[in-house]
């Protein structure tokens, strides 16, 4: 991945349970990038603002999951965290990690 963009999918699992991807391929699932080569990862604000922007796409790409009928608001919410954590993974810098396991706390831990 780019050390300035990630693309956040839809997790297909999710949208396999709802039926939305009967025969979709990972070309067709729902997609966002973001961008943060604007953002200074090395500052806690910097992590922060990202994460933010990760959980935004995540809740986009998710969205045809969003719904008040319990079964789908589970799959929507596993399919924003999944995705959420993805973004991090894929991103791999050890203060968004910490950030997105601990929140703020995680930063300070990760700052010693």
């Amino acid at each position: 991945m780019s050390s300035q963009i990630v693309k956040l999918l839809a997790v297909a699992a999710a949208l396999a349970l709802s039926g939305l991807a009967h025969g979709a391929t990972v070309r067709q699932l729902p997609s966002v990038v973001v961008k943060y080569g604007d953002l200074d990862l090395n500052s806690n604000d910097g992590v922060a603002s990202l994460h933010a922007r990760l959980s935004k796409a995540a809740r986009a790409v998710c969205s045809q999951l969003d719904s008040r009928v319990l079964g789908l608001r589970e799959q929507y919410e596993w399919c924003v965290s999944a995705a959420t954590a993805k973004g991090v993974s894929d991103i791999n810098n050890a203060k968004l990690t910490a950030f997105h396991r601990y929140g703020r706390k995680g930063m300070v831990a990760s700052n010693g």
